[in-house]
């Protein structure tokens, strides 16, 4: 009899073990269908970069760098072994079917006929952007309604969005807790939120 319990026992402890590993190890599958780009806006402790796959190639372009702690796991989150660009070094680019060049000062991202716009700093004017991360405010910002979609860091003072919360365009936070996701096509965009896998 003592054996059967512990035998049990084991069963039950290995059962529990896989479940928990199986728990922890998630995968995100980004879906990437034909003619389609998704930008993954990982924002991390550490760091703040823009994961963009398309069906043929990943990227990763590093915006905002301290130190790598905990990218590694968030790539592995979406199965990716991307090319990895910092940013502040190299800009005016062709990278795949990423187009990426400064335009008064503002970095844009031109994917499948959209233009991603980060905004960073306190006196850039917002021209000709489909999308814009606000990565930082000193001051409120002015929402244009040509503007189809708006992300913004969660460590930005709610004072300075008031005009974009209040705004009829889609508008998203980045933050460590989940990861924003925009899909682009020909067509259309869809933006999706997924909670963070970390434990």
């Amino acid at each position: 009899m003592k054996k059967v319990l512990i035998l049990l026992l084991i069963m039950l402890v290995t059962f529990i073990n896989i479940d928990i590993k199986a728990f922890m190890a998630k995968k995100i599958d980004l879906k990437i269908k034909d003619n389609e780009t998704s930008i993954v806006f990982l924002r991390l402790p550490n760091s703040k970069s823009l994961l963009i796959n398309d069906e043929d190639s990943s990227n990763l372009f590093i915006l905002d760098y301290k130190n790598s702690k905990g990218l590694n796991e968030a790539l592995k989150i979406f199965d990716s072994e991307p090319s990895i660009y910092y940013l502040k070094k190299s800009v005016d680019r062709k990278i795949d079917n990423i187009y990426i060049y400064k335009q008064k000062d503002m970095l844009k991202f031109r994917i499948n006929n959209y233009t991603l716009c980060i905004y960073d700093r306190t006196n850039q004017q917002v021209n000709n952007c489909d999308f814009i991360y606000l990565m930082e405010l000193k001051r409120e910002f002015e929402v244009n309604e040509n503007v189809l979609g708006i992300f913004y860091d969660d460590a930005i003072a709610k004072k300075w969005l008031k005009n974009v919360q209040e705004s009829w365009i889609d508008n998203n936070i980045v933050s460590t807790d989940s990861f924003t996701i925009l899909k682009l096509n020909e067509e259309a965009y869809n933006i999706v939120i997924v909670p963070s896998t970390k434990a």
